[in-house]
C-alpha cells in the first residue's frame, strides 16, 4: 500500500497548474485498503527551491535532506478506507533567467568583438562572438517556450543555465585572448585600473604638498618665537 501512495505522489508532482510568478504542485495520496491506515507523506522539491521560496503549504512541514541535497515536505494523515488526500504546494518561480542579465552578456561580448578589429584575431573573435550569441538566443527561445507545464519549466531553466555559463566561458577565452594580442598588453580594462592608480597617485601626492606647505608655514612662524 506504501509503494502505490508514493508512486501516485510521483506521477503527480509534476501534473501541476501555473499560476503568475508561482507554480503549483498537487499531491494525492490514496488509501486502497478496507482499513484506517496512518499515511505519511514526503516528497522531494526541486533542487532549486529553499524554505523561503515556498509560498504555501498548508500543515505540512519543511526539512532538508543532505544525502540528497534538496529540501522536501513531510507530514503524516490518518486517512479512512479508500479514502484520497489531496495537498498543495505553492512555489516561488524561481526557474527564470533575467533578461537584463542575458542582455548585458551580448553587449559586453560586443565590446570585446570590437576591441579585435585592427587585429589579426578577428576572425577567431568573430566565431567566438557568433557562438556566444547562438547561445544566448538558444537561451531566450526556451524561456518563450517554458509556460507549457512546470516539468518542461524546470528541464528548460537547467538547460538554459548550462547554456549561459558556457557562453560566459566563452567570453572569459575571448577575453583571455584580447589581453595577450592588445597592444603592449594593455586592454580597454586594463587602461580602467591604470588611470584609477594614476588619478589616486595624484591626489596622494597633492594631500602630501599641502600637509608639507602647512608644516613649512608653522615651522616660519614659530622661528621668531624661538628667537625672542
Amino acid at each position: 500500500m506504501r509503494v502505490t501512495f508514493l508512486i501516485l505522489i510521483s506521477f503527480l508532482l509534476f501534473a501541476s497548474a501555473q499560476a503568475a510568478n508561482s507554480i503549483t504542485l498537487r499531491l494525492m495520496a490514496v488509501n486502497p485498503s478496507d482499513s484506517e491506515q496512518t499515511v505519511p507523506i514526503k516528497v522531494y522539491l526541486p533542487l532549486e527551491v529553499k524554505p523561503e521560496d515556498v509560498i504555501y503549504r498548508g500543515d505540512l512541514e519543511v526539512a532538508y535532506d543532505a544525502q540528497q541535497g534538496s529540501y522536501y515536505v513531510f507530514g503524516e494523515y490518518q486517512l479512512k478506507p479508500k479514502e484520497t488526500l489531496e495537498k498543495e504546494i505553492e512555489i516561488k518561480d524561481v526557474w527564470l533567467i533575467d533578461e537584463s542579465q542575458i542582455a548585458l552578456l551580448r553587449q559586453e561580448a560586443k565590446e570585446v568583438l570590437g576591441a579585435f578589429e585592427k587585429t589579426k584575431y578577428l576572425e577567431r573573435a568573430t566565431l567566438l562572438y557568433s557562438g556566444i550569441d547562438k547561445k544566448l538566443k538558444e537561451v531566450e527561445q526556451m524561456q518563450d517556450l517554458s509556460a507549457a507545464s512546470p516539468g518542461y519549466k524546470i528541464s528548460n531553466y537547467r538547460n538554459s543555465l548550462s547554456l549561459l555559463n558556457s557562453a560566459k566561458a566563452d567570453l572569459l577565452a575571448a577575453k583571455t585572448l584580447l589581453s595577450e594580442v592588445a597592444p603592449k598588453g594593455l586592454t580597454r580594462f586594463t587602461w580602467k585600473i591604470f588611470l584609477f592608480i594614476v588619478v589616486f597617485l595624484g591626489v596622494l601626492g597633492l594631500g602630501f604638498f599641502i600637509i608639507w606647505q602647512r608644516q613649512t608655514k608653522l615651522e616660519e612662524e614659530q622661528k621668531p618665537q624661538q628667537q625672542e
